[in-house]
């Protein structure tokens, strides 16, 4: 049995004290493995070009999207995933991550940018947006659809949930190709790769793991999001996921990491 999820995705927690506490970060230099911290789980973030991980731990997939209700749409300034498509390591504080170009020259001094209300970007930046799905029943009393916070993705009657995520990596420009849709991922040709991991959010590390199972779904490729559009989900939405995320290191030990087979 999956462990108890109340304190399950660090991403989603309401609270402006708490996105402050789960977004710590030190660097993003990996740290050596600890025995304590293979014994967790797979983990997540990783490079998804690499295929290769020796976790012994193993657990089921969670359903495909279509059946499963999405309960929560939040974002990261740079990629916490890495492709060779958004490879370009941006050194960005608790930020610091992987982004589809380098950053205009002086963006990093913009210690409080903002974009049309919507905190922490601007035009040039890299976002990687997380669309989570619950196989809880969101219109079953103490869920909401798309609310804020683990308590959307839970129902009284459902406190166990398995997660899947769909995450995908944009570079924010006027005009970008794609338009941001809130309900759902965003369609495209790209190519998905799909792996057993674990919760983000920087209060987890190589040395201090998180234990909480989730179903990743990750693109491949950087698309051009249009800011406009993105922004104005991101100011308007009434769940306060009008901020950028903080973003853990990357995880690059094989034994903290599942072995993907697609």
């Amino acid at each position: 049995m999956k462990p108890f999820v109340v304190a399950l995705f660090t991403g989603l927690i309401v609270s402006a004290n708490a996105y402050a506490g789960d977004h710590e970060s030190k660097g993003h230099e990996v740290a050596k493995e600890v025995n304590h911290c293979v014994g967790a789980g797979p983990q997540a973030p990783r490079d998804i070009d690499l295929l290769s991980g020796t976790n012994p731990a193993i657990f089921t997939t969670a359903p495909s999207i279509e059946n499963m209700d999405i309960c929560n749409v939040h974002f990261h300034r740079n990629a916490e995933h890495k492709s060779a498509a958004y490879s370009t390591f941006v050194e960005d504080g608790d930020h610091s991550g992987w982004a589809c170009q380098a950053p205009a020259k002086g963006r990093l001094e913009e210690k409080h940018a903002s974009y049309n209300g919507c905190e922490g970007i601007t035009e040039g930046d890299t976002v990687e947006v997380h669309w989570v799905h619950t196989s809880c029943d969101v219109s079953a009393k103490g869920a909401k659809p798309l609310g804020g916070g683990l308590n959307a993705c839970l129902t009284t009657t459902c406190s166990n949930p398995e997660l899947r995520v769909v995450a995908q990596v944009f570079l924010l420009q006027k005009n970008g190709t794609l338009k941001f849709v809130e309900s759902k991922p965003i369609e495209n040709k790209g190519h998905s790769v799909v792996y057993t991991g674990s919760t983000t959010g920087t209060s987890y590390s190589n040395d201090d793991c998180s234990p909480f199972q989730v179903t990743w779904d990750v693109k491949k490729e950087c698309e051009t999001l249009d800011i406009d559009s993105f922004t104005k989900w991101c100011s308007d939405n009434q769940y306060k996921e009008n901020h950028a995320h903080g973003v853990r290191k990357l995880v690059t030990s094989e034994t903290l990491l599942s072995k993907i087979s697609n």
